[in-house]
Protein backbone atom coordinates (compact mmCIF):
# COMPACT_ATOMS: atom_id res chain seq x y z
CA UNK A 1 0.00 0.00 0.00
CA UNK A 2 1.25 3.42 -0.76
CA UNK A 3 1.26 6.10 1.73
CA UNK A 4 0.12 9.58 0.38
CA UNK A 5 2.73 12.64 1.01
CA UNK A 6 1.66 14.48 3.96
CA UNK A 7 0.88 18.21 3.27
CA UNK A 8 4.26 19.08 5.38
CA UNK A 9 5.86 17.40 2.45
CA UNK A 10 4.85 18.80 -0.26
CA UNK A 11 4.36 21.54 1.18
CA UNK A 12 8.37 20.99 1.77
CA UNK A 13 9.09 19.97 -1.66
CA UNK A 14 6.90 23.08 -3.28
CA UNK A 15 9.34 25.42 -1.55
CA UNK A 16 13.03 24.04 -2.06
CA UNK A 17 11.52 23.01 -6.03
CA UNK A 18 10.52 26.89 -6.44
CA UNK A 19 13.52 28.21 -6.40
CA UNK A 20 12.23 31.54 -5.23
CA UNK A 21 9.76 32.58 -2.58
CA UNK A 22 5.92 31.80 -3.04
CA UNK A 23 2.48 33.33 -1.97
CA UNK A 24 0.33 30.87 -0.20
CA UNK A 25 -1.74 30.54 -3.82
CA UNK A 26 1.18 29.47 -5.67
CA UNK A 27 2.03 26.77 -3.03
CA UNK A 28 -1.45 25.28 -2.94
CA UNK A 29 -1.32 24.86 -7.36
CA UNK A 30 2.46 22.95 -6.60
CA UNK A 31 1.14 20.71 -3.95
CA UNK A 32 -2.38 20.52 -5.88
CA UNK A 33 -0.43 18.43 -8.72
CA UNK A 34 0.49 16.17 -6.50
CA UNK A 35 -2.27 15.81 -3.96
CA UNK A 36 -5.33 17.81 -3.52
CA UNK A 37 -6.27 19.76 -0.46
CA UNK A 38 -9.70 19.14 -0.25
CA UNK A 39 -10.28 20.12 3.18
CA UNK A 40 -12.42 22.38 4.23
CA UNK A 41 -9.80 25.14 4.74
CA UNK A 42 -7.54 24.45 2.14
CA UNK A 43 -5.49 28.09 2.85
CA UNK A 44 -5.83 26.58 6.70
CA UNK A 45 -4.03 23.19 6.05
CA UNK A 46 -0.98 24.58 4.41
CA UNK A 47 -0.47 27.43 6.92
CA UNK A 48 -0.74 24.58 9.56
CA UNK A 49 1.81 22.63 7.48
CA UNK A 50 4.13 25.47 6.68
CA UNK A 51 4.03 26.28 10.66
CA UNK A 52 5.56 23.05 11.07
CA UNK A 53 8.28 23.55 8.80
CA UNK A 54 11.44 25.36 10.62
CA UNK A 55 13.37 25.63 7.71
CA UNK A 56 10.38 27.87 5.98
CA UNK A 57 10.57 31.34 6.67
CA UNK A 58 7.88 34.16 5.90
CA UNK A 59 8.96 37.37 3.81
CA UNK A 60 5.72 39.02 4.92
CA UNK A 61 3.72 41.33 2.25
CA UNK A 62 0.35 41.64 0.78
CA UNK A 63 0.01 38.49 0.03
CA UNK A 64 2.73 36.85 1.99
CA UNK A 65 5.54 34.81 0.65
CA UNK A 66 7.19 31.99 2.24
CA UNK A 67 10.63 30.63 1.32
CA UNK A 68 13.07 28.05 2.16
CA UNK A 69 15.20 30.28 4.49
CA UNK A 70 18.70 28.33 4.27
CA UNK A 71 18.64 29.53 0.58
CA UNK A 72 19.46 32.85 1.67
CA UNK A 73 22.66 31.97 3.57
CA UNK A 74 25.18 31.97 1.28
CA UNK A 75 27.50 35.27 1.30
CA UNK A 76 26.12 35.78 4.26
CA UNK A 77 28.51 37.22 7.30
CA UNK A 78 28.41 37.38 10.67
CA UNK A 79 30.14 38.07 13.47
CA UNK A 80 31.23 35.65 16.50
CA UNK A 81 32.35 37.08 20.25
CA UNK A 82 35.27 35.56 21.49
CA UNK A 83 35.90 34.83 25.25
CA UNK A 84 39.08 34.03 27.17
CA UNK A 85 37.82 30.01 27.54
CA UNK A 86 37.80 29.56 23.79
CA UNK A 87 41.53 30.93 23.74
CA UNK A 88 42.21 29.27 26.21
CA UNK A 89 40.94 25.65 25.25
CA UNK A 90 40.18 26.16 21.12
CA UNK A 91 36.81 26.11 21.66
CA UNK A 92 33.71 28.65 20.01
CA UNK A 93 30.86 28.57 21.92
CA UNK A 94 28.52 29.94 19.27
CA UNK A 95 26.19 32.99 19.36
CA UNK A 96 22.64 32.84 18.02
CA UNK A 97 23.50 33.75 13.94
CA UNK A 98 26.35 31.25 13.74
CA UNK A 99 24.68 28.65 14.92
CA UNK A 100 22.13 28.87 12.66
CA UNK A 101 24.39 29.94 9.98
CA UNK A 102 26.46 26.51 10.98
CA UNK A 103 23.70 24.49 11.77
CA UNK A 104 20.49 25.69 9.89
CA UNK A 105 18.22 22.40 9.97
CA UNK A 106 19.25 21.78 13.98
CA UNK A 107 15.42 21.79 14.35
CA UNK A 108 14.49 19.72 11.42
CA UNK A 109 13.40 16.71 13.29
CA UNK A 110 14.75 13.34 12.54
CA UNK A 111 16.22 14.23 9.50
CA UNK A 112 18.37 17.08 10.83
CA UNK A 113 22.15 16.60 10.19
CA UNK A 114 24.80 16.02 12.80
CA UNK A 115 26.34 19.42 12.89
CA UNK A 116 29.27 18.74 10.60
CA UNK A 117 30.73 22.00 9.30
CA UNK A 118 34.26 22.17 7.36
CA UNK A 119 36.04 26.06 8.06
CA UNK A 120 38.38 27.49 5.94
CA UNK A 121 40.56 29.57 8.49
CA UNK A 122 42.29 32.54 7.44
CA UNK A 123 46.26 32.04 6.81
CA UNK A 124 45.43 28.80 8.51
CA UNK A 125 43.94 25.16 7.85
CA UNK A 126 40.70 23.84 6.79
CA UNK A 127 39.06 22.32 9.50
CA UNK A 128 36.71 19.54 9.57
CA UNK A 129 34.51 19.67 12.87
CA UNK A 130 31.05 19.41 14.46
CA UNK A 131 29.16 21.58 16.52
CA UNK A 132 28.14 19.67 19.66
CA UNK A 133 26.37 20.53 23.32
CA UNK A 134 29.32 22.30 25.16
CA UNK A 135 27.31 22.30 29.00
CA UNK A 136 25.25 20.26 30.09
CA UNK A 137 21.91 21.08 31.16
CA UNK A 138 22.63 24.68 29.83
CA UNK A 139 22.07 25.86 26.01
CA UNK A 140 25.22 26.14 24.84
CA UNK A 141 26.41 24.78 21.75
CA UNK A 142 29.57 24.93 19.90
CA UNK A 143 32.90 23.62 18.17
CA UNK A 144 34.68 21.64 20.83
CA UNK A 145 38.11 21.52 22.47
CA UNK A 146 40.34 21.20 18.73
CA UNK A 147 44.31 21.81 19.33
CA UNK A 148 44.06 22.91 15.61
CA UNK A 149 41.78 26.12 16.51
CA UNK A 150 43.80 26.52 19.76
CA UNK A 151 46.67 26.92 17.60
CA UNK A 152 45.16 29.34 15.48
CA UNK A 153 43.91 31.69 17.88
CA UNK A 154 47.70 31.64 19.23
CA UNK A 155 49.50 32.52 15.20
CA UNK A 156 46.66 34.98 14.88
CA UNK A 157 47.19 36.50 18.66
CA UNK A 158 43.32 36.90 18.80
CA UNK A 159 42.95 38.20 22.56
CA UNK A 160 39.13 37.74 24.49
CA UNK A 161 37.68 41.51 23.14
CA UNK A 162 38.10 40.65 19.35
CA UNK A 163 35.70 38.57 17.18
CA UNK A 164 35.65 36.40 14.18
CA UNK A 165 34.13 37.29 10.74
CA UNK A 166 32.32 34.42 9.41
CA UNK A 167 31.34 33.41 6.44
CA UNK A 168 29.08 31.40 4.44
CA UNK A 169 30.41 30.17 0.99
CA UNK A 170 28.39 27.04 0.24
CA UNK A 171 25.47 26.49 2.76
CA UNK A 172 24.47 23.26 1.56
CA UNK A 173 27.85 21.60 1.82
CA UNK A 174 28.59 23.59 5.34
CA UNK A 175 31.50 25.35 4.25
CA UNK A 176 32.46 28.77 5.84
CA UNK A 177 35.57 30.74 5.78
CA UNK A 178 36.32 32.23 9.48
CA UNK A 179 38.67 35.30 10.02
CA UNK A 180 40.19 37.34 12.51
CA UNK A 181 38.35 41.02 13.52
CA UNK A 182 40.33 42.62 16.30
CA UNK A 183 38.64 44.94 18.61
CA UNK A 184 41.14 47.77 17.59
CA UNK A 185 40.26 47.68 14.39
CA UNK A 186 36.58 48.20 14.77
CA UNK A 187 35.00 50.48 12.30
CA UNK A 188 32.92 52.05 14.77
CA UNK A 189 30.30 54.22 12.51
CA UNK A 190 30.38 51.85 9.63
CA UNK A 191 29.15 49.10 12.11
CA UNK A 192 26.94 51.17 13.82
CA UNK A 193 25.51 52.22 10.52
CA UNK A 194 25.03 47.52 10.17
CA UNK A 195 23.79 47.52 13.85
CA UNK A 196 20.76 50.30 12.58
CA UNK A 197 19.92 48.08 9.03
CA UNK A 198 19.69 45.31 10.97
CA UNK A 199 17.02 46.71 13.81
CA UNK A 200 15.38 48.31 10.61
CA UNK A 201 15.20 44.63 9.21
CA UNK A 202 13.90 43.49 12.64
CA UNK A 203 10.83 46.18 12.49
CA UNK A 204 9.71 45.20 9.16
CA UNK A 205 9.70 42.01 10.45
CA UNK A 206 8.08 42.75 13.33
CA UNK A 207 5.29 44.35 11.18
CA UNK A 208 4.77 41.36 9.40
CA UNK A 209 3.04 40.09 12.16
CA UNK A 210 0.55 40.22 14.95
CA UNK A 211 2.59 40.83 18.31
CA UNK A 212 5.51 39.54 19.62
CA UNK A 213 8.20 37.01 17.60
CA UNK A 214 10.09 34.15 19.27
CA UNK A 215 13.76 34.26 18.52
CA UNK A 216 13.79 31.35 16.30
CA UNK A 217 11.62 33.03 14.13
CA UNK A 218 12.95 36.23 14.05
CA UNK A 219 16.41 35.12 12.98
CA UNK A 220 15.62 32.96 9.88
CA UNK A 221 13.39 35.83 8.83
CA UNK A 222 16.39 38.65 9.36
CA UNK A 223 18.64 36.19 7.03
CA UNK A 224 16.13 35.53 4.05
CA UNK A 225 15.73 39.70 4.51
CA UNK A 226 18.97 39.59 3.11
CA UNK A 227 19.91 41.25 6.74
CA UNK A 228 23.24 39.85 6.59
CA UNK A 229 24.14 40.20 2.76
CA UNK A 230 27.02 42.19 3.33
CA UNK A 231 30.79 41.92 3.75
CA UNK A 232 30.67 43.69 7.40
CA UNK A 233 28.42 41.95 9.20
CA UNK A 234 26.48 43.96 12.07
CA UNK A 235 27.09 43.11 16.07
CA UNK A 236 25.37 39.96 17.49
CA UNK A 237 21.50 40.92 16.94
CA UNK A 238 20.77 40.27 20.82
CA UNK A 239 22.57 43.20 21.73
CA UNK A 240 21.29 45.43 18.72
CA UNK A 241 18.15 45.36 19.80
CA UNK A 242 18.80 45.69 22.77
CA UNK A 243 20.07 48.77 22.51
CA UNK A 244 17.62 50.40 20.11
CA UNK A 245 14.40 51.54 21.85
CA UNK A 246 12.30 50.21 19.21
CA UNK A 247 12.55 47.07 20.74
CA UNK A 248 11.57 44.71 24.18
CA UNK A 249 13.42 41.84 24.73
CA UNK A 250 12.19 39.01 27.02
CA UNK A 251 11.76 35.14 27.68
CA UNK A 252 12.90 34.01 24.25
CA UNK A 253 10.90 36.76 21.99
CA UNK A 254 11.13 39.94 20.54
CA UNK A 255 8.02 42.77 20.47
CA UNK A 256 8.21 46.24 19.56
CA UNK A 257 7.59 48.14 22.13
CA UNK A 258 5.55 51.19 21.42
CA UNK A 259 2.87 47.57 20.01
CA UNK A 260 3.32 46.17 23.34
CA UNK A 261 1.84 49.27 25.16
CA UNK A 262 -0.75 49.58 22.61
CA UNK A 263 -2.00 46.52 23.52
CA UNK A 264 -1.65 46.56 27.44
CA UNK A 265 -3.54 49.97 27.07
CA UNK A 266 -6.19 48.14 25.40
CA UNK A 267 -6.51 45.23 27.83
CA UNK A 268 -6.12 47.63 30.85
CA UNK A 269 -5.04 44.53 33.07
CA UNK A 270 -2.91 46.59 35.18
CA UNK A 271 -5.04 49.44 36.24
CA UNK A 272 -2.99 53.05 36.10
CA UNK A 273 -2.42 54.90 39.39
CA UNK A 274 -5.27 57.65 40.19
CA UNK A 275 -2.45 59.22 41.37
CA UNK A 276 0.17 59.25 39.10
CA UNK A 277 1.15 61.68 35.97
CA UNK A 278 -2.62 62.35 33.53
CA UNK A 279 -2.92 60.59 30.17
CA UNK A 280 -2.14 63.31 27.82
CA UNK A 281 -4.70 64.54 24.87
CA UNK A 282 -3.80 63.07 21.41
CA UNK A 283 -2.20 60.04 19.59
CA UNK A 284 1.33 60.10 20.87
CA UNK A 285 2.54 58.55 17.63
CA UNK A 286 2.64 62.09 15.91
CA UNK A 287 4.77 63.20 18.53
CA UNK A 288 7.54 60.80 17.67
CA UNK A 289 11.01 61.96 16.84
CA UNK A 290 11.57 63.97 13.36
CA UNK A 291 7.77 64.45 12.92
CA UNK A 292 7.43 67.25 14.82
CA UNK A 293 9.37 70.38 16.20
CA UNK A 294 9.20 73.74 18.75
CA UNK A 295 8.47 74.30 22.08
CA UNK A 296 4.75 73.26 21.83
CA UNK A 297 5.83 69.89 20.85
CA UNK A 298 8.32 69.22 23.22
CA UNK A 299 5.83 69.85 25.93
CA UNK A 300 3.49 67.29 24.86
CA UNK A 301 6.10 64.75 24.14
CA UNK A 302 7.32 65.46 28.09
CA UNK A 303 4.00 64.89 29.34
CA UNK A 304 3.50 61.87 27.25
CA UNK A 305 6.95 60.29 28.83
CA UNK A 306 6.09 61.52 31.94
CA UNK A 307 2.66 59.09 31.47
CA UNK A 308 4.21 56.05 30.13
CA UNK A 309 7.38 55.99 32.57
CA UNK A 310 4.25 56.06 35.26
CA UNK A 311 2.60 53.21 33.46
CA UNK A 312 5.32 51.65 33.22
CA UNK A 313 5.93 52.22 37.35
CA UNK A 314 2.19 50.21 37.78
CA UNK A 315 3.29 47.08 35.98
CA UNK A 316 6.94 46.80 37.74
CA UNK A 317 5.18 46.84 40.60
CA UNK A 318 2.47 44.14 39.55
CA UNK A 319 5.24 42.05 38.50
CA UNK A 320 5.25 42.80 35.22
CA UNK A 321 9.07 43.59 34.48
CA UNK A 322 8.97 42.67 30.90
CA UNK A 323 5.61 45.16 30.28
CA UNK A 324 7.30 47.63 32.50
CA UNK A 325 10.69 47.76 30.36
CA UNK A 326 8.17 48.58 27.14
CA UNK A 327 6.80 51.71 28.92
CA UNK A 328 9.84 52.64 29.73
CA UNK A 329 11.41 52.36 26.31
CA UNK A 330 8.09 54.05 24.66
CA UNK A 331 8.55 57.07 27.04
CA UNK A 332 12.27 57.23 26.26
CA UNK A 333 11.54 57.70 22.83
CA UNK A 334 9.58 60.61 23.24
CA UNK A 335 11.61 62.05 25.83
CA UNK A 336 14.91 60.91 25.78
CA UNK A 337 15.69 63.31 29.03
CA UNK A 338 13.79 61.52 31.42
CA UNK A 339 16.32 59.95 33.83
CA UNK A 340 14.66 57.44 35.70
CA UNK A 341 13.44 56.13 32.82
CA UNK A 342 16.95 55.16 31.71
CA UNK A 343 18.34 54.45 35.22
CA UNK A 344 14.92 51.81 35.08
CA UNK A 345 16.20 50.71 32.16
CA UNK A 346 19.80 50.00 33.41
CA UNK A 347 18.33 48.50 36.38
CA UNK A 348 16.73 45.63 34.18
CA UNK A 349 20.11 45.19 32.22
CA UNK A 350 22.15 44.62 35.70
CA UNK A 351 19.65 42.19 36.60
CA UNK A 352 20.51 40.79 33.53
CA UNK A 353 23.69 40.46 33.91
CA UNK A 354 24.53 42.53 30.97
CA UNK A 355 26.77 45.30 33.44
CA UNK A 356 27.99 46.89 30.48
CA UNK A 357 24.58 48.22 28.92
CA UNK A 358 23.82 48.52 32.45
CA UNK A 359 26.34 51.09 32.91
CA UNK A 360 25.82 53.06 30.07
CA UNK A 361 22.26 53.64 31.04
CA UNK A 362 22.55 54.60 34.38
CA UNK A 363 25.16 57.29 32.70
CA UNK A 364 22.54 58.23 30.29
CA UNK A 365 20.48 59.26 33.11
CA UNK A 366 23.22 60.54 35.48
CA UNK A 367 23.39 63.23 32.53
CA UNK A 368 19.74 63.69 31.73
CA UNK A 369 19.39 64.28 35.37
CA UNK A 370 22.11 66.90 35.67
CA UNK A 371 20.94 68.70 32.28
CA UNK A 372 17.10 68.75 33.21
CA UNK A 373 16.67 69.17 36.74
CA UNK A 374 20.32 69.26 38.77
CA UNK A 375 22.54 71.53 36.66
CA UNK A 376 26.08 71.56 38.54
CA UNK A 377 25.53 69.13 41.51
CA UNK A 378 28.11 71.28 43.70
CA UNK A 379 25.36 74.43 43.33
CA UNK A 380 22.49 72.63 43.57
CA UNK A 381 20.06 74.36 46.41
CA UNK A 382 17.97 71.48 47.55
CA UNK A 383 18.68 68.50 50.06
CA UNK A 384 19.77 65.38 47.94
CA UNK A 385 17.38 62.89 48.35
CA UNK A 386 15.58 64.74 50.60
CA UNK A 387 14.58 67.19 47.28
CA UNK A 388 12.68 64.43 45.24
CA UNK A 389 13.90 66.13 42.34
CA UNK A 390 17.01 64.72 42.57
CA UNK A 391 16.07 61.05 43.14
CA UNK A 392 16.92 59.61 39.67
CA UNK A 393 20.67 61.74 39.80
CA UNK A 394 20.90 59.90 43.53
CA UNK A 395 19.67 56.30 41.91
CA UNK A 396 21.63 56.97 38.21
CA UNK A 397 24.64 57.20 40.91
CA UNK A 398 23.75 54.05 43.14
CA UNK A 399 23.86 52.05 39.72
CA UNK A 400 26.86 53.45 38.45
CA UNK A 401 29.12 52.29 41.37
CA UNK A 402 27.45 49.16 41.22
CA UNK A 403 28.34 48.49 37.84
CA UNK A 404 32.07 50.04 38.35
CA UNK A 405 32.33 47.28 41.12
CA UNK A 406 30.87 44.46 39.16
CA UNK A 407 33.26 45.39 36.43
CA UNK A 408 36.03 45.06 38.43
CA UNK A 409 37.11 48.82 38.64
CA UNK A 410 37.19 49.13 42.10
CA UNK A 411 38.38 52.58 42.46
CA UNK A 412 36.19 54.53 40.23
CA UNK A 413 33.48 52.58 42.34
CA UNK A 414 34.82 53.91 45.63
CA UNK A 415 34.94 57.90 44.23
CA UNK A 416 31.06 57.31 43.24
CA UNK A 417 29.63 55.82 46.58
CA UNK A 418 32.08 58.46 48.59
CA UNK A 419 30.47 61.36 46.57
CA UNK A 420 26.74 59.80 47.01
CA UNK A 421 27.69 60.18 50.91
CA UNK A 422 29.15 63.58 50.61
CA UNK A 423 26.02 64.54 48.52
CA UNK A 424 23.82 62.97 51.36
CA UNK A 425 25.24 62.70 55.27
CA UNK A 426 21.52 60.69 55.88
CA UNK A 427 22.86 58.18 53.56
CA UNK A 428 19.72 57.11 52.87
CA UNK A 429 20.31 54.42 49.86
CA UNK A 430 22.86 52.59 52.34
CA UNK A 431 26.44 53.16 50.60
CA UNK A 432 28.72 53.34 54.05
CA UNK A 433 28.03 49.78 53.72
CA UNK A 434 28.96 49.46 50.28
CA UNK A 435 32.17 51.27 51.43
CA UNK A 436 32.67 49.19 54.07
CA UNK A 437 32.92 46.18 51.81
CA UNK A 438 34.74 47.92 49.67
CA UNK A 439 36.93 48.44 52.40
CA UNK A 440 37.23 44.99 53.21
CA UNK A 441 38.79 44.11 49.34
CA UNK A 442 35.12 42.11 49.39
CA UNK A 443 34.03 41.55 45.33
CA UNK A 444 30.49 42.48 44.57
CA UNK A 445 29.32 39.39 44.54
CA UNK A 446 30.95 38.79 47.87
CA UNK A 447 28.98 41.76 48.86
CA UNK A 448 25.75 40.39 47.60
CA UNK A 449 26.55 37.14 49.24
CA UNK A 450 26.79 38.61 52.63
CA UNK A 451 23.87 40.84 52.27
CA UNK A 452 21.40 37.74 50.96
CA UNK A 453 23.21 35.59 54.76
CA UNK A 454 22.08 38.51 56.66
CA UNK A 455 18.53 38.84 55.10
CA UNK A 456 18.55 35.23 56.10
CA UNK A 457 19.53 35.40 59.49
CA UNK A 458 17.22 38.57 59.78
CA UNK A 459 14.36 36.31 58.65
CA UNK A 460 14.77 33.32 60.90
CA UNK A 461 14.83 35.74 63.98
Amino acid sequence: MVTEPSFVQLVTQALIGAGRPLTLAEIKARVDMVRPVRTRNPQATLRNAISNVRLIASLGGHPARYTWWPRHLSDNTFRQPLAASNLESGTLVLNDETWWALWPDFFAGPSRSEGQVTLALANGPTLHTRIEHLVAGQAVWGLPPTLALAEWYRQQEMMPQDALIVRVLDADARCYAMEPCRHADREEAAIAARNQALADAAEVVLRAGRMGMPEFDLLPRLIAHGAYRDPLPPDPWEGVLRGDLRFVLGNREVNLAGRLVDYLEREQEVPPDPWASPRPLGNRRKLYAGLTQGARSDQARRAWGACLFDRGMDHLWAGWSLAAEAYYREALRLDPGHADAWVHLGNRRFEEGHVAEALGHYERGQAAAEARTIGDPAHYAGPFWGDVDSRPFMRALHGRGLCLWRLGQVDEARQVFTWMLELNPDDNQGVRFLLRDLDEDLSWEESTAREEEWMRQVDVV
